[in-house]
């Protein structure tokens, strides 16, 4: 019989002392099937003059199921602890899990991302993430999908994947030398630049439907003014991975036209929104602030997000 492989659950965390304990509890509860890989969790503090985190590790007492792992990455963003837990893992265990720190998983997320891995022979598994609610949403969020999960059929192929709920096979990390870009680190979408990084070299990913995690959506965060800034952030930093991905003469002109596109799209939604509604009218301003966003990284400029939020 095989030797059951070896997964390491990576989180970083900056200061989200509930969501980490919230984290752990989950990761505690994990169900999986015979016979079981071999887990770790490998939990990467983003600031360690907050000591917050290795207590809250050390209160787990004996009885956890699963070992666990403090490590800590001074140099403040996205992309350096997730480099220090790839570099702590990649050579020992056969596959990396990512999940973030105001994420909490399913009691069968691991097992259906390694259920679907076994099954495609996919270097990279990913699936949908789920909204919880700090406090009811209103309806306009509900309605506009704001917050949804993706939906696609299991299997399906993708040329990217995001950090707060993938599995990647260590062998692929290896053979393409793949790590989180620095320039990302305070930027955003670090994560899609990484794992498109390795759909260039060969890497398979693809979409596991039944394995959920649950994401923190504090009040902060479920209003028009954040979605707003988020879409233009993330259009920021589309423009800038597409010119560098396809180089200048390919990708700026590309840009133009989607930025371009957009706008008008966006122009065009919000006046079909002052009939129909908030939803209609604060998807518009998304569109319009992505045109916007695509514009801005075309011309260099970058919005910081984590900067703030870290």
């Amino acid at each position: 019989m095989p030797e059951a492989p070896s997964i390491a659950i990576c989180c970083s965390t900056f200061h989200r002392h509930e969501g980490l304990r919230s984290l752990l509890e989950s990761l505690a509860a994990l169900e999986l099937e015979d016979p079981a890989p071999a887990i770790r969790v490998v939990v990467t503090n983003n600031d360690p003059e907050d000591r917050e985190p290795e207590r809250i590790i050390g209160s787990l007492g004996t009885d956890y199921p699963h070992p666990v792992e403090y490590l800590e990455e001074s140099r403040r963003g996205l992309s350096f602890p997730r480099n220090r837990a790839i570099e702590h893992v990649v050579e020992a265990d056969t596959f990396l899990a990512f999940i973030d720190d105001d994420s909490t998983a399913h009691r069968d997320w691991l097992q259906k991302l390694v259920e679907v891995q076994a099954r495609t022979g996919a270097d990279v598994v990913t699936g949908p993430v789920e909204p919880a609610w700090e406090s009811p949403p209103e309806d306009w969020l509900v309605k506009g999908g704001f917050f949804a999960p993706a939906e696609r059929p299991t299997g399906t192929r993708l040329d990217r994947a995001f950090t707060n709920n993938v599995l990647i096979r260590c062998e692929a990390i290896r053979r393409t030398g793949a790590r989180f870009d620095p320039d990302f680190a305070l930027f955003g979408s670090e994560d899609t630049y990484f794992t498109r990084g390795m759909t260039r070299q060969g890497v398979v990913i693809v979409w596991a439907a039944e394995a959920r995690v649950d994401d923190w959506v504090p009040d902060a965060r479920a209003n028009a003014q954040w979605l707003v800034m988020r879409h233009n952030r993330t259009g920021m930093c589309s423009s800038v991975q597409e010119i560098r991905l396809s180089g200048a003469a390919k990708g700026v002109p590309l840009q133009i036209a989607k930025a371009a596109t957009w706008l008008v799209l966006g122009s065009g939604l919000y006046l079909l929104g002052l009939a129909r509604g908030r939803a209609t009218r604060v998807r518009a301003r998304c569109w319009l602030a992505w045109g916007r966003g695509l514009v801005s990284g075309m011309l260099g400029r970058k919005y910081e997000e984590y900067l703030h939020e870290r």
